[in-house]
């Protein structure tokens, strides 16, 4: 039986000598989370919710690097300081993360945790494929039209995302489960290459497969279309596209004119990167 131990670089598991998670055949084990950036800094200082959720992301983000997510979680642990002061709030993160999942939960009250500023740690449990368990229905991904006055564009509001430019040639898919919207993506075809942009899925629905979903619905039409490859720009989910079957691309591979669209313009900066999916095995 495979084991996998994965780390996130905060200089605690060196020290200390632990894995953020290990991966055992289908059973996985998250360690104890906190509310740190890439940097170690507390995140959400003084702010039970905000700390709690930014733990939550940074659990999914892990179980997401060995193929499963939040919908395999079948128990959490949740350890605060002050048990009568934040449960509520605690509560509420998770409920949002978890709520459809309904993994067994313990929550502790502990002395300290291992940073002053920290309210709250969580570890997990979880059992790869056990999400498929809990939604049994597939994304339903559809073409939509666009309408400053539809559900989409206020999906897209919700995140502080623009307005799809039409005028680009800029289309938009929305991914359905059980009648409720809960996600969509952007994209646009320019020659032998498609960009792909605004992918969004509902917190509810995050570890279901939507975003997936979507991904391949733009990497069916493109293929339909005679694309090449599919692009995009991305500062924080390289890993999350990598696991798609994405891969990073140097800028000089990339034509200027479409480094200057509407969908990559807004991503030049060292901090960012673009990604390619290649169609038929070619770049």
């Amino acid at each position: 039986m495979r084991r996998l131990n994965l780390g996130s670089g905060l200089i605690w598991e060196s020290e200390v000598g632990y894995s953020r998670l290990v991966k055992v055949g289908r059973q996985i084990a998250v360690a104890g989370t906190g509310a740190f950036d890439e940097q170690g800094r507390v995140v959400g200082a003084g702010d039970a919710y905000a700390q709690t959720v930014c733990c939550l992301e940074r659990i999914d983000d892990a179980l997401r690097q060995v193929g499963s997510g939040l919908s395999d979680v079948v128990r959490t642990r949740i350890y605060v300081i002050d048990i009568d002061r934040d449960r509520d709030a605690v509560a509420r993160a998770h409920q949002e993360y978890l709520g459809q999942v309904l993994p067994v939960c313990s929550m502790l009250q502990v002395t300290r945790l291992i940073d002053p500023a920290l309210l709250v740690e969580l570890e997990v449990d979880a059992i790869e494929g056990a999400g498929r368990a809990v939604v049994s229905e597939r994304p339903r991904i559809v073409e939509a039209r666009w309408d400053t006055g539809s559900d989409l564009a206020r999906m897209l509001e919700s995140v502080d995302l623009p307005e799809p430019d039409v005028d680009d040639g800029v289309q938009m898919l929305k991914a359905y489960v059980g009648g409720e919207l809960v996600g969509c993506v952007g994209y646009a075809l320019h020659g032998e290459s498609a960009v792909m942009h605004s992918l969004v899925v509902i917190r509810e629905a995050k570890g279901e497969g939507v975003g997936r979903a979507l991904v391949q619905g733009v990497i069916a039409r493109a293929s339909e279309a005679g694309v090449r490859r599919v692009l995009l720009a991305t500062t924080d989910t390289t890993r999350y596209f990598s696991y798609l079957g994405f891969s990073p691309l140097e800028r000089e591979e990339v034509p200027a004119a479409l480094l200057e669209s509407s969908e990559l313009a807004a991503y030049d900066d060292p901090e960012s990167t673009i990604m390619c999916y290649a169609l038929g095995g070619r770049r």
